[in-house]
Formats: structure tokens, sequence, C-alpha cells
């Protein structure tokens, strides 16, 4: 049955009604209080309160034509919208070994994954972006939306980085397979990442975002930057062999070496960009 829209129905008399009619509300009490605003400043104007009758004139019949034929309709006559939920498949630990339709649905499965991983990291950009434009690059009040893009972007890397565009499923499971493998090695190193990061949180909490955290050095030293901006749901391209992340071949052998070595771990650089 189709929802009735009237003058009486808002969001704080009418809690029964469904999400679209209450944005359809809130359109039109910000259309009237646009129109308000602009006739009360063309008041006691000449061209202003000219151009406000004629984009008066233009919008009226448009807005009553909606508003009394358009969205009846579309209420009337509207079809049910479904979000695809596609079953889950078994996943590739599960799969027998010689069982091929196994595999290539786990396959298929994680394809589709990865896609979803990407457009989702690709939304969280767009929304850090739009953060920073809206607010005149204040870092201090799109840090939240920094943490969500670089926690995304680095849980992206982890399961799928480093594999190429010709990986498939059974890739990704000997890198997850090969990462707890080094993780239970070396439990030193997770417990310190685990109390740089609870460390990092309380800061963030606090107000305190500190980009180095997430990025160490310049942009061009950044790992994920390595990979070339035309592949879109790959991580490394197909003739790309893996890169260190310093370009340096003896840094980690000065850094265990020499504790005092490089103690900033790439905070500061020695490039000289003006000769």
């Amino acid at each position: 049955m189709s929802e009735v829209l009237t003058t009486s129905a808002t969001p704080e008399n009418n809690k029964e009604i469904s999400p679209s009619i209450l944005r359809r509300l809130q359109n039109r009490k910000e259309w009237e209080a646009y129109w308000t605003i602009r006739d009360l400043e063309s008041r006691g104007t000449y061209w202003p309160r000219i151009t406000y009758y004629v984009h008066r004139a233009i919008d009226f019949p448009a807005t009553w034509f909606r508003e009394r034929i358009a969205e009846p309709l579309h209420d009337k006559y509207r079809l049910p919208y479904y979000h695809r939920k596609l079953n889950r498949v078994p996943e590739i630990d599960q799969c027998g070994v010689n069982d091929q339709a196994c595999y290539f649905e786990a396959n298929e499965q994680y394809r589709l994954d990865k896609m979803v991983d990407w457009f989702i990291m690709q939304v969280l950009k767009e929304r850090m972006e739009r953060c920073t434009v809206y607010n005149k690059n204040e870092f201090s009040i799109c840090a939240p939306l920094f943490e969500e893009v670089e926690e995304a972007e680095l849980n992206f890397f982890i399961k799928y980085g480093e594999l190429g565009s010709e990986s498939d499923v059974k890739s990704a499971y000997m890198k997850q397979k090969h990462r707890m493998i080094w993780e239970r090695r070396h439990p030193e190193i997770m417990k310190e990442r685990e109390r740089a990061y609870e460390e990092h949180k309380k800061r963030l909490a606090k107000g305190d975002f500190d980009m180095s955290f997430w990025k160490k050095g310049l942009f061009y030293q950044d790992k994920k930057n390595y990979e070339p901006p035309y592949e879109l749901n790959l991580s490394k391209a197909t003739t790309e062999g893996d890169k260190p992340l310093s370009k340096d071949w003896e840094y980690y052998k000065k850094v265990k070496q020499d504790p005092e070595f490089d103690k900033e771990q790439g905070k500061t650089s020695s490039t000289k960009f003006f000769f």
C-alpha cells in the first residue's frame, strides 16, 4: 500500500513512515527554506526581486507536477528492490585436493570479494577527499576518516598485496598461511605492534592524530605507491617484481648491527628538492 504524504506527516510525529518518505520530507523542508531565504533577501531590491519571481514561476509547475503526480504514481506502482546477496560457497581450505568444481567456485568468490573490498576502499577514500575539500585541508577534523582509509589500505594490502594480477585463491591462502607462521615465529614483534597500535588509538581519541604512524617518510617511500595507477583491482602488475620497503639493500643489516641507526624509521629524509 502506498504511503500518503501529508503536511502533518513529519519525522517528529510519525515514526512509522519509511526512510524514503523521511528523506522526501526533509528535501521539501529544505526547498521551502531556500525559497524563503530568496524571498527575504530580494525584498526592497529591483533586479534580485525580478529574478526571484522568474525562478519561482519556473520552479512552481515543476514542483507541483512532481509532488502531485510523479511521486504518488511512484509510490503506487513502486517495484520492490532487493539488495542481491550471493550465497557463500566453501572456502579453499574446505575443498578437496582434487575437487576442481569447489576450487573454481572458491576462486570466483575470492575475485568477487577482492572487487568488493576494493570498492569499499574507494568509497572511504572519496569520503576522506570530500572532508578535506569541505574543511579546507583541516586534517584534524578529518582524522577519523584518514584513520579508516589507512586501516582499509593496510588490510587490503595484507590480503591481496604482492600477489600479482594472475593470483588466485590458492595464492591468497598460502600468503595467509605464511603470515600466520611468521607471526608465531616473531611474537615480540607482534606484541610491540599491538602496543604501538593501542597507543596510537589512545592518542587519536584525545585528538592527536600522528600520520607518521601509518606513513613513514615521503610519499614515494610508501610501498603501495610502487604499484601502477592503471591497475584497478590488482595489487601489483604482472611484470613487476617484489620491491623492498627501503631502496638501500643494506638497510635492515645496518639496523640490526647498529641500534642507533635510523631510530626515526624514515620520518626524516635527506632528499633535496632544490639545488
